[in-house]
């Protein structure tokens, strides 16, 4: 199978990062690190010659490679994904380029990555690795060093706690003598590799990236390699770390990679875990947006998943033993917007409707406006219990299917709704009013007039400027008043702040008001920022009928440095 075809079948992967770090979890001279537990040496700027001392205590007498592949598979995986190396320098596997390795430095003596190829081999699950090509605190010539920021607001990039003089680095010794060697050792002892997960560009130059990206086709041509290889270069798009896109990605592969806790090494102290609700709920929401889901946790100092971990995976495997269908191999959302009861995923002939928001549907009836195909089935994808629908077409123009839907237990993880068409499916193209009265409007969506531009997360970043216009065109059935309801994002782990004043206009009439704290936006979508949802004002829409909608920023607030970060727009109707 070409390997693009099959990454974007895939859907759901596996992430492991395992380190050296795992052995401290979290913790180092009776202090907690704050932050990632994989960054913990740079957080405490631990001495490079204490850290390698670890390496003497690291012996991983639990790690049984089946373990962790049986998990992966038993959870709907199709790919699992390791860290080589990661910015520590301690490569997990027995390399001859630097003997700081898991086989040559640890009482261990056993390469698990190899085993963990032998065992992605037998049981028919992918194998790739991470590399971190560019960030490497073991070796004085690491990258990092041009960075004028820090990770978190705290962190170093690079080792400058060993090796202070920035200019006495040159990152092109370092590529040279373990980076490039040691991409070309996991490319070659390892079997077929489905991908090779690169990270952290900040150092790496133009040059550099196309050698290694050059380096990976000559020994695996079907190789993918993800965008983090730097310069503009990579077969698909990592997102940035937990971020799910607020609309549909297009031209391209995509993937998130998503904590399953707050951390991505392991740390003792982090027991923040997703439930099963919310990480098939993640599942979602990323296929649906053509957005793969690398779901990551890390293993402790001994080689095990944690408990809590495995207990979620297992759920969410049970639920995909009987919802795959709706999620690998499946397309995204073929509509110009997201029904309120949830994300929605497609195959030629059929449409899931995957129930996030049960709590919106009345009377246990799903709605749907845009669907103009003859429906011939519906059904509860879990069981495959037949449903009861009707279509009918009201007088405004729109196609509106209802859904009788069983009794939903409460506890139950995620219901889909699978509608099966007779014929090609047919819909409605635009945006259109739903049958609760709203209508919802996108940054990606939006037509933009003006310098604002879109985000990887599918929303529009630092917006500062009066003359930048946003406009959709939406199909109104209802006439009415409505609630204008905005919502936005703080900067990265800052505070929202708002304030921003703007204003609306649709078919003659205006509204406008300032952005105030109303409500919270959508956690899923704000995993390392703050987000707001705001009603600043309302407006009268006398009669149903074709519309455009403008929205325009009179005036940002200076004390947001960051701007006017626009994710959606939302109209429901209040009288």
């Amino acid at each position: 199978m070409d390997s693009k075809k099959w990454f974007r079948e895939a859907r759901f992967g596996f992430m492991l990062h395992w380190g050296l770090y795992s052995l401290l979890g979290g913790e180092w001279q009776g202090r907690r690190c704050e932050t990632i537990g994989e960054w913990i040496q740079s957080y405490f700027r631990i001495p490079g010659q204490r850290y390698a001392q670890l390496a003497k205590a690291f012996n991983p007498v639990g790690f049984q490679a089946e373990d962790w592949v049986r998990l992966a598979k038993d959870c709907g995986m199709h790919y699992l994904v390791l860290t080589s190396k990661h910015h520590e320098g301690f490569a997990l596997y027995h390399s001859e380029v630097d003997a700081y390795n898991i086989y040559d430095a640890t009482p261990f003596k056993r390469d698990p990555i190899a085993e963990l190829a032998e065992a992605c081999y037998k049981h028919g699950l992918k194998l790739g690795l991470y590399y971190s090509q560019d960030l490497d605190w073991h070796d004085p010539d690491g990258g990092g060093y041009l960075a004028e920021d820090k990770n978190c607001g705290v962190m170093s990039w690079t080792n400058d706690w060993d090796y202070p003089d920035v200019a006495a680095k040159d990152y092109s010794r370092c590529f040279e003598r373990k980076i490039k060697p040691q991409v070309q050792e996991i490319l070659t002892k390892f079997g077929d590799l489905c991908l090779i997960w690169f990270d952290t560009p900040r150092t790496i130059s133009p040059a550099q990236s196309q050698e290694l990206y050059d380096l990976v086709k000559r020994y695996q041509p079907g190789c993918l390699i993800n965008s983090r290889i730097g310069n503009g270069l990579g077969d698909y798009t990592s997102l940035g770390d937990n971020q799910v896109p607020a609309a549909r990605k297009q031209g391209g592969l995509f993937e998130t990679a998503a904590t399953l806790n707050d951390t991505w090494g392991y740390k003792s102290f982090d027991q923040n875990w997703k439930n099963p609700r919310e990480t098939v709920s993640l599942l979602g929401r990323l296929a649906s947006r053509d957005v793969n889901y690398l779901l990551n946790v890390g293993p402790d100092h001994l080689g095990r998943i944690p408990a809590r971990a495995q207990a979620v995976m297992h759920e969410v495997g049970h639920w995909m033993d009987q919802n795959a269908e709706a999620i690998i191999g499946a397309q995204p959302n073929p509509f110009s917007f997201e029904p309120a009861a949830g994300p929605v995923t497609a195959r030629q002939d059929s449409l899931y409707f995957h129930l996030h928001h049960p709590e919106i549907i009345k009377d246990g009836l799903l709605q749907i406006n845009g669907i103009r195909s003859q429906v011939s089935a519906a059904s509860l994808l879990s069981t495959g219990q037949p449903l009861s629908f009707t279509q009918n077409e009201p007088a405004a123009g729109a196609v509106q299917t209802t859904v009788q839907l069983p009794p939903m237990d409460d506890a139950a993880v995620m219901p889909v709704v699978k509608l099966t068409f007779s014929g090609q499916t047919d819909l409605d193209s635009g945006i259109i009013q739903q049958p609760d009265g709203s209508i919802l409007l996108t940054a990606a969506a939006a037509m933009i007039k003006g310098q604002a531009k879109l985000n990887r997360a599918s929303a529009i970043d630092g917006w500062t400027d009066s003359a930048t216009e946003l406009s959709w065109s939406f199909q109104l059935y209802s006439a009415g008043t409505y609630q204008i309801e905005v919502a936005s994002n703080g900067c990265y782990k800052e505070p929202w702040i708002g304030g921003h004043d703007i204003s609306v206009a649709c078919d003659g009439r205006t509204a406008g008001g300032k952005l105030t704290r109303d409500g919270d936006l959508d956690s899923l979508l704000t995993r390392y920022c703050t987000g707001a949802l705001s009603r600043p004002c309302v407006i009268s829409l006398p009669a149903a009928g074709s519309m455009t909608l403008v929205l325009t920023l009179n005036r940002c607030n200076p004390a947001d440095a960051g701007g006017f970060k626009f994710v959606h727009l939302r109209l429901y109707p209040i009288g």
